[in-house]
């Protein structure tokens, strides 16, 4: 029978040895991050991403309800500059344009500035309804690698944790959300992306509930992701291309990653140990799962 000190020597060894593994993992994903953010497929993208416009919300329901398939809208002339054309007869999307506008008005002798915007209707293309030139593309790929057991384990984290998971179906491209003691997963995800994502909203529980404020929504994003990261690499399976791509595409890189190392390793750990636990511990209790 181990002695209390070789225990706690073995636990501390354990401790070192991970946090070196996080360090050398978390240096590789940052190395990965900037080779992205340099490359010339990811340097096309940004050029033709700042060329669409950043649609208010309510204009962003006005497309929904119209289109609800709708990726990448931009006007006629818009779509011509890029070198595609709205095909012949296709109906535009109405949408609000702001129009700014400034008059002066005299009122006894006393001469007012007023300054205000009016809105009219005008007509955008989703990328479907249009043919031309391939549009710069920088996929982040899906997880196809099966992780049941990883998954498993990350569920019984979550309850554990007193975190709740409800099944939804969300929109195309959307796998998950932190909601603040309840966590959503889209339906019907293979197991290696559902445990990356449920691994990214972990982090997001642990790390941003109370620091939503604080933040930014790019350093949020880059936290949660490596810590999925360092999950998954540590539990047998590599998600470094999406990861990688992933942070870029929110902003993040290799220098923001090595400035939440601390965070990122500490909130790692917790959630690595906690899968070991309840791997090697009691397997009675279920997930608590919500209906879609």
């Amino acid at each position: 029978m181990l002695s209390v000190a070789t225990g706690a020597a073995r636990a501390t060894d354990k401790a070192r040895t991970l946090r070196a593994s996080i360090d050398e993992r978390i240096e590789s994903l940052a190395k990965a991050i900037d080779a992205e953010r340099a490359s010339a497929e990811f340097r096309a993208y940004l050029d033709v991403q700042a060329r669409f416009y950043n649609y208010s919300w309510h204009n962003c329901l006005l497309i929904y309800s119209q289109r609800p398939d709708a990726s990448r809208v931009a006007g006629f002339r818009a779509w011509k500059k890029l070198g595609r054309h709205v095909r012949k007869g296709e109906r535009g999307i109405m949408i609000l344009a702001p129009c700014p506008f400034h008059r002066t008005e005299t009122d006894d002798d006393t001469e007012r500035a007023i300054d205000g915007v009016w809105f009219k209707p005008v007509h955008v293309f989703d990328i479907a309804q249009t043919d031309g030139q391939p549009m710069p593309a920088f996929d982040v790929p899906d997880v196809v690698q099966a992780a049941d057991d990883l998954l498993s384990g990350l569920k019984a984290v979550a309850v554990a944790r007193g975190i709740r998971l409800a099944y939804v179906d969300l929109r195309p491209g959307h796998y998950g959300t932190s909601k603040g003691g309840t966590i959503e997963l889209a339906n019907r995800m293979a197991s290696g992306q559902a445990a990356k994502t449920l691994a990214h909203e972990l982090a997001h529980e642990a790390l941003h509930k109370a620091d939503r404020e604080r933040l930014t929504r790019s350093v949020a994003e880059l936290e949660a992701e490596a810590v999925a990261y360092v999950v998954c690499r540590h539990c047998g399976f590599d998600v470094e291309v999406r990861s990688s791509r992933y942070i870029a595409l929110w902003g993040g890189d290799g220098k923001g990653l090595r400035e939440s190392l601390d965070r990122i390793s500490a909130t790692a750990r917790a959630i690595i140990d906690d899968v070991e636990a309840q791997q090697t511990g009691p397997r009675d209790a279920k997930p608590e799962t919500l209906a879609a």
